[in-house]
């Protein structure tokens, strides 16, 4: 998947020119879009290069990885922010979420979350979220970070795992988690992936 315009469509031929991190070369390429995932004004595209040798295979897969890498330390190093505005599930969340190694920072309320999260000074790994999803203005402003700000998002269902219909929507997104079940397990696997 590549960024890209969203009206490139299925079947066009694009040129790309790859340059890669660990060498001096710049491939150019040339492919046929095979997918389009539209999201606002930008995109992604899926492409297929009929063509490649196996070292220019080999380079872009290694440099994929190294990227990957790369942003999963960085993420696991930033703090996970917890809105939720009952102190002692608040503070029963980010205790759990502690005990696996990785820090965080509570909020309580909408204005506070907002805050955090559009302060230039601060980024956080993931937002984690639990009883606001009853809060239909506070799950807009979940949804909007969510979607604008491509932000890992952690939504944790209500003791019975269920979830309501906006968190549903969320789900179908790549960087939305939701645990099966209220559970340790089920939470270190959700801030974990």
């Amino acid at each position: 998947m590549m960024a890209g315009k969203p009206d490139v469509r299925p079947g066009h031929l694009v040129h790309v020119m790859i340059e890669i991190d660990s060498s001096d070369q710049t491939m150019s390429l040339t492919g046929a879009v095979r997918r389009v995932r539209s999201n606002g004004n930008s995109g992604g595209l899926a492409i297929a290069f009929p063509v490649l040798s196996p070292d220019q295979e080999d380079a872009i897969h290694d440099a994929v990885l190294r990227a990957l890498v790369r942003r999963d330390e960085v993420a696991s190093r930033l703090p996970l922010l917890v809105f939720e505005p009952r102190r002692r599930v608040r503070e029963e969340i980010e205790s759990e979420i502690r005990s696996f190694g990785t820090p965080t920072m509570g909020v309580e309320s909408l204005a506070d979350a907002v805050r955090e999260l559009e302060n230039d000074e601060t980024e956080y790994g993931a937002l984690v979220v639990h009883s606001v999803t009853h809060d239909s203005r506070a799950m807009e402003v979940v949804e909007f970070f969510a979607r604008s700000e491509d932000l890992r998002t952690i939504i944790l269902p209500d003791p019975d795992g269920t979830v309501c219909a906006c968190a549903k929507r969320l789900a179908q997104l790549p960087q939305v988690r939701i645990p099966r079940i209220w559970s340790r397990s089920e939470l270190r696997s959700a801030v974990s992936s």
